[in-house]
């Protein structure tokens, strides 16, 4: 559902009570600016794009990445640094 940035701003809970029939799209002059979406979506959103970034890392790590202990060492001395 697509719904002018206008609209949302006069009737905002009647929208806020529609997110449960899926993300409403937001537009201002036709272009899309924000999304309403139901919290419990947004969490598993969350969750999904946080397992792909550990996916990402591992695959990187097999891959001939930094050691575990190099990784170990790298971010003392960083948080050392910040100290």
């Amino acid at each position: 559902m697509t719904v002018p940035i206008s609209e949302v701003h006069h009737r905002l809970s009647y929208w806020l009570r529609q997110v449960h029939k899926g993300p409403i799209i937001i537009t201002r002059r036709g272009k899309a600016v924000g999304v309403l979406m139901d919290p419990q979506e947004y969490e598993r959103l969350s969750q999904i794009r946080a397992y792909l970034q550990m996916a990402r890392l591992s695959r990187s790590l097999s891959e001939g990445g930094p050691s575990a202990e190099e990784l170990y060492r790298l971010s003392r001395a960083d948080l050392e640094a910040r100290a």
